[in-house]
């Protein structure tokens, strides 16, 4: 009777503790964790111009609605577009007339509307880098790097 009792006892113990000891909940040890993107997280970002800097900085400043996205390439890990200008209105300009149609190259993507009610105001400089495909795709401007996306 006693061999029973002790293994009715112990039977309740094991089916008690079992469950409570099955759950295994996954701890990350610190010591593993290596941060990959380490540079990438400390990069500062870009400090976004103000309208006014951007136009003191700019050789052109266009507000046009009639913009579209021509190309989209990966060069070098870098993204490319060209952007083409069929007409829009001169804000700031070192000529007296601009002829358009205009195309322009970009490393940001300019966030042009769908809507041909909205125009943006698109701040333009000669172009810095990129003189292969310059030359190429008969790219007049470069859009002004940090320049805002003004829609």
């Amino acid at each position: 009777m006693r061999i029973s009792s002790l293994y009715i006892i112990y039977t309740a113990i094991v089916i008690i503790s079992l469950p409570v000891s099955c759950k295994k909940e996954y701890e990350r040890p610190d010591h593993f964790s290596v941060d990959l993107f380490e540079n990438e997280r400390n990069e500062q970002q870009k400090k976004m111009l103000s309208p006014e800097e951007a136009t003191e900085k700019s050789l052109i400043v266009i507000k046009s609605n009639s913009t579209e996205l021509v190309s989209k390439s990966k060069i070098n890990n870098k993204v490319l577009f060209i952007y083409h200008i069929k007409s829009g209105e001169t804000i700031k300009s070192s000529n007296d007339t601009i002829q358009f149609p205009i195309r322009l190259i970009s490393d940001y993507d300019l966030k042009i509307s769908k809507s041909n009610s909205d125009s943006a105001s698109i701040y333009l400089i000669r172009p810095q880098s990129y003189k292969l495909l310059v030359n190429e795709l008969q790219v007049q401007y470069q859009a002004l790097p940090s320049a805002p996306l003004s829609n």
